[in-house]
């Protein structure tokens, strides 16, 4: 049997993008590769019904897409080579019984999502100018010519307003997306909201004739609350439905109901679990508190952005939740009452039909993604994209270790070398997840089944923090590094009790909260032998500032008000950094120069103390990368990450 190396992840293909056509005979759905020479992704659109499994188009830069009847598709593609100054979205038209795309035609902004209004009409989100405020009306040589000359600007960037940029997105100043009407047969949009307005997220509600959506207006700061409009599709005009102060995560129409996700923050700050609330009068009813957060938050390193995880189907809403360590499925009515609910054997990513007939797209044990039927509660094998890649090669499967507290459990697992002997003493890698309000589940890990397959026991658990239990586990507010590190301390001690582990050789690594436990870990103990910190915090008042949530996420999940002297104490209390007089330990810091959700200056930070320290150290910095590098980066950094980590671990843990 053979060992899972650092480039078996190269051979995986990553599906995402489900969507169901209107007749449910058929679904359609995207298939990444990797290209490592060319260092990208390759995506193309496949169309799956009860007979057939095609592929659709071999473009290799196709994921979006959306059906315009039960028999064609629109997709957009970069594929054709016109040069342009201006941003511009091409879209196409092709048949799933074959043939070839045709362009169907060009809007001459940054579009990112689009529904059908009828056969002529769309109604689409774009990102827009406030400096440039109808650029969608001008001719594309006016359009070309202005961003030529905004090019010789590039040498600055005006900031009036937070944030100031986002993670992946670079600089977003002035940056608002806006909601249009697009003409297909005289090639004309039209903007149906003010320029200062920013839209979240929209649905078309035929039968009643109207559109609903969400989003705000805003100047100098972007509020977390947003509010619930309708659009008139007769006249076109916008009527507000709500003024209450939730922060608003979604929405669906079922029947004639409005059920959205929403919590107004009053009980646990911002990452309170939403609750499903109806629109009644213009006011949110509570409809059903899941206790579970509605979505799917299980960490894994081998899928790229996946589907929508909430969708009406038959006048139901389904949508997922993420329940301990895996994900379930939920059917509701118009009243959000449960009429269906399943536990996956893992992670649903995606979720679609055909003829009523429900399909799931995930990760489920301890495979690559693949598509599946549910029948009878059991899980069918669909799709094949994935089905060779583990043949003769080890996976360890995990064991389950939990620590039993009097207040709570902590879950964790344990990843056992190949031939695994208690008489031996193995080196030990602790992976802590980052969040921290995610979790972990039993699903592929690539990077720790590379140490696994290298002769490392890995451990990985949810603390207090993570999700999956609900909204007292997951609030530690003011609390970081605290309980959180006395469950991850202990849940070590367990692992230590239980398996044969080399104390002298143990290692610590995480990315993002995990990034900022690392480093809290260091600073307040010498057990571990070397540390490799990812994407980290090491400091809450630099980070306040800096990051693109900063101005908020700092001051809720610290607790504070960022006003009172004893605020910037408490903030202090609970960055790493306070600590670097008592860290000794050997630390890799891997970081992404255009990371802005924990920015580069977090890592400049502690490399700088570590190294006024004489603790040794280095930094390896992507330049071309930002905070999701582990996950989407491209792939030559993301092998050079994951390279660099693991001989660091190499190099002191006696390997």
């Amino acid at each position: 049997m053979e060992k899972i190396a650092l480039d078996h992840w190269l051979k995986f293909k990553f599906i995402g993008n489900l969507k169901t056509s209107p007749n449910q005979k058929s679904f359609s759905f995207s298939v990444a590769t990797t290209d490592l020479k060319k260092d990208k992704y390759e995506s193309n659109i496949w169309v799956k019904d009860e007979n057939r499994l095609i592929q659709l188009t071999g473009m290799n830069q196709e994921s979006f897409s959306i059906w315009l009847d039960d028999e064609t598709i629109l997709f957009s593609s970069p594929r054709l080579k016109e040069e342009s100054n201006y941003p511009k979205t091409d879209f196409f038209k092709i048949s799933v019984n074959g043939g070839e795309a045709t362009k169907a035609f060009t809007i001459p902004l940054s579009v990112g999502s689009i529904k059908k209004l009828d056969d002529h009409k769309y109604l689409l989100t774009a990102l827009c100018d406030l400096r440039y405020p109808n650029q969608y009306k001008d001719k594309t040589e006016d359009l070309d010519k202005h961003y030529a000359s905004e090019k010789e600007k590039e040498f600055f960037t005006e900031i009036n307003e937070i944030p100031f940029y986002t993670n992946g997105g670079d600089y977003t100043v002035y940056s608002r997306n806006r909601l249009f009407l697009f003409d297909e047969t005289n090639n004309q949009l039209t903007a149906l909201t003010d320029k200062n307005f920013s839209i979240q997220q929209f649905e078309i509600d035929l039968k009643n004739n109207r559109a609903i959506f969400i989003g705000q207006t805003f100047k100098h700061v972007e509020k977390l609350d947003s509010e619930m409009f309708e659009l008139d599709l007769s006249t076109f005009k916008n009527n507000q439905l709500t003024k209450e102060k939730y922060l608003l995560y979604g929405f669906k129409l079922v029947k004639d109901s409005i059920l959205v996700l929403a919590h107004d923050g009053k009980l646990l700050g911002l990452n309170e679990n939403s609750r499903i609330y109806k629109l009644v009068n213009n006011h949110f009813e509570q409809k059903l508190d899941p206790f579970y957060s509605i979505g799917n938050s299980i960490g894994s390193d081998i899928r790229l952005p996946g589907s929508e995880l909430m969708q009406v189907v038959n006048d139901k809403l389904y949508l997922t939740l993420t329940v301990e360590d895996h994900s379930r499925l939920l059917r509701l009515d118009e009243n959000a009452n449960i009429e269906f609910s399943y536990d996956a054997p893992g992670s649903i990513d995606g979720f679609s039909f055909i003829n009523n007939e429900l399909y799931l797209s995930g990760l489920f044990n301890q495979d690559a993604q693949e598509i599946v039927q549910l029948k009878d509660d059991k899980l069918i094998p669909t799709t094949q994209f994935n089905v060779n890649v583990f043949d003769n090669f080890y996976r360890a499967k995990p064991q389950k270790c939990s620590v039993d507290k009097k207040t709570h459990n902590v879950d964790g697992w344990v990843l056992l070398p190949k031939n695994y002997d208690s008489a031996q003493k193995y080196p030990f890698i602790l992976d802590i997840h980052g969040g921290p309000k995610t979790v972990y589940g039993e699903v592929y890990y690539h990077e720790m089944q590379v140490w696994v397959n290298k002769g490392y026991i890995v451990a990985y658990c949810n603390p207090r923090g993570s999700d999956g239990k609900g909204n007292e586990f997951s609030d530690i507010r003011g609390k970081y590094g605290t309980i959180d590190y006395e469950d991850i301390m202990d849940f070590v001690d367990k692992v230590i009790k239980v398996y044969s582990v080399d104390t002298n050789n143990m290692g610590v690594t995480g990315g993002s909260y995990g990034g900022f436990m690392t480093n809290w870990i260091i600073g307040h103990t010498n057990r571990f032998k070397c540390a490799a910190t990812q994407r980290s915090i090491c400091n809450w008042l630099s980070f306040y500032g800096t990051s693109d949530i900063g101005y908020y996420f700092a001051l809720d999940q610290g607790g504070t008000q960022f006003n009172r002297d004893e605020d910037y104490e408490k903030l202090w209390f609970h960055s790493p950094l306070k600590y670097v007089s008592k860290m000794k330990t050997p630390t890799l810091i891997i970081h992404s120069a255009k990371d802005y959700r924990c920015p580069v200056e977090q890592g400049y930070q502690l490399l700088t103390a570590l190294k006024h320290k004489k603790v040794d150290s280095k930094m390896v910095l992507f330049h071309n990368e930002n905070h999701d590098l582990s996950r989407t980066g491209k792939p030559k950094a993301r092998m050079l990450r994951l390279t660099e980590i693991t001989e660091w671990m190499d190099k002191y843990l006696n390997q």
